[in-house]
Formats: structure tokens, sequence, C-alpha cells
């Protein structure tokens, strides 16, 4: 009896858990398609209305607003495959160096906007992997880096061999809070609370990026201040 009492009472603590993340998934997700149906929804009203000063620019924000939305479906559906473990990451032989460069040249253009340049150094290091999950775990930590320098700032990205394979990318912020870091790559967890439009998403990046280095073997942490800075690694060959 003893024993039944206190699996009864795992099984409430797990289920009072499981309705946390329940209730803080559902906040996440209603919270960050709000913002862009709202404000495609204002831009279609002054397209229909006749009342929109430039109709070229509206148009541009709605579709800005629904690739925001399709960017976080997809963000769902992936992690929800990561979570399944229906994820396929197959393996090849990834050059880290050349998946950095690419991650850099796609997000290169909305980090020229705020005057934020993005430097890659390290020596090429081969891995066994999926390219397309190595590299999209670069392209959210560089998003992540970038959303939170100052303009005019530098994001730095480094590979390098010293024993294992690993990629470290830093920015000149403020660094992630020290009562966050040990959190920052759970399930929509944010370290700004508040959940702007410009400030971030659903709190997806992170933790889409450890499913992935999970995925691979590896292991992808938060290293101390100064700055923000984020690395990961990977088995070697």
């Amino acid at each position: 009896l003893d024993q039944l009492t206190d699996r009864l009472a795992q099984l409430e603590a797990e289920r009072g858990r499981l309705d946390a993340e329940r209730a803080m998934m559902l906040s996440s997700i209603s919270h960050d398609l709000r913002s862009p149906l709202a404000a495609l929804s204002a831009a279609v009203e002054a397209m229909i209305d006749g009342v929109a000063p430039d109709p070229d620019r509206y148009l541009r924000s709605m579709r800005a607003d629904v690739d925001a939305l399709a960017a976080l479906v997809d963000d769902v559906f992936l992690l929800a495959g990561i979570q399944s473990g229906r994820v396929d990451i197959g393996r090849e032989s990834v050059d880290l160096l050349e998946c950095c460069d690419e991650a850099i040249e796609a997000l290169r253009p909305s980090a020229a906007v705020r005057g934020i340049d993005i430097h890659l150094h390290g020596a090429r290091t081969t891995v066994p992997g999926n390219p397309r999950a190595i590299g999209r775990v670069v392209r959210n930590l560089l998003d992540n880096a970038i959303r939170h320098s100052p303009d005019d700032s530098i994001v730095s990205v480094s590979v390098g061999d010293g024993g294992t394979p690993r990629v470290t990318v830093a920015d000149a912020g403020e660094g992630f809070p020290a009562e966050f870091a040990d959190r920052a790559f759970d399930l929509w967890a944010r370290a700004d609370e508040s959940r702007n439009r410009s400030t971030g998403g659903a709190g997806l990046g992170l933790a889409i990026a450890r499913g992935l280095v999970d995925a691979h073997g590896g292991r992808i942490w938060v290293e101390p201040p100064p700055g923000g800075r984020v690395a990961f690694e990977l088995p070697r060959p």
C-alpha cells in the first residue's frame, strides 16, 4: 500500500508537470500567433478599404507575417518530430566550417539591417552528420545572437577541434542571465517573458538546436560572459 501510494503521488506530480507544460505551450503559441495575425488583419482591412498609402509596402509586410507564421508551424512540427524520435538524421561527411559559412550567408542580410557584422574563423573540421540539421543548429544560434546583439556590433562564429569538433557562437550582448542559463534549452524557455516580436518568437530555437545536437550524439551548452556565448560539440568520425 505504501508503494502504491508513492506511485500514485509520482503520477500525480507528473500529470501536474505535463499540465503546466501544456498550458505554457498553448500560451506561447497563441502569443506568437496573435501578433502576425493581428498585423495581417489590419493590413488586409487597409487594403480592402483603399486607405493603404503604400500598397507594395503593405504587401511586403503581409508576406513577412505569413513567413513568420509558416516558420512557427514548421518549428512546432520539427520539435514534435525530434521529441518523438521521428527525425531521420542520416550520416554523411560534413565540413563544419562550410556549414557555418552557409548559415552566415543566409542570415547576413538581416544582421546588416542593424549594422551587425558576422565573423567566421577556424579550421576545416569534418564530422559525420546531417548537413541540413547541423546548419539549422548554427542558424538558430546565429538568429538568437543577432536578436540580442547591440546595433553596429560583431557576432563571432568559431570552429575548432581541440580534441572534439566544436562550434561557438558569441555576441556582444548582455549574455544569458545566470538564473536562466541552466534552462536556456528547455522547451518554450525565454529569458524575456514579455515576449515581443523584436526580441524573439516562441522560444523554440534553442530547444530545437539541443534536440538536433542530441540526435547527433553531441552536447550543447551556454558559456559564461562576457557577451552571449553558446557552444556545441559533435562526435569525431
